[in-house]
């Protein structure tokens, strides 16, 4: 863990271990994105908060199904606060 990281994304980066331990072992390497959706779900809580990072996890997961994209989509960088 890196040092300097609050509660939040301890418990962020925990519950995503959790789930690659023991979900994805069950569902197996089924993603057709990169980073994969739990990847991308971690840094979007991370970077974005939970209401914002939220949204866009579910936005992602949103596009899992047979006719959805597939490849290169990362989390969009956080906006400068003006």
């Amino acid at each position: 863990m890196a040092t300097g990281e609050g509660p939040y994304e301890r418990g962020v980066r925990l519950a995503h271990r959790a789930y690659k331990l023991s979900f994805s072992l069950v569902f197996g390497q089924q993603c057709r994105f990169l980073p994969t959706c739990s990847d991308y779900a971690r840094d979007a809580l991370i970077a974005h908060g939970p209401v914002r990072g939220g949204w866009l996890t579910a936005r992602r997961l949103c596009k899992c199904h047979p006719w959805g994209g597939s490849g290169y989509d990362p989390v969009p960088p956080k906006k400068p606060e003006e």
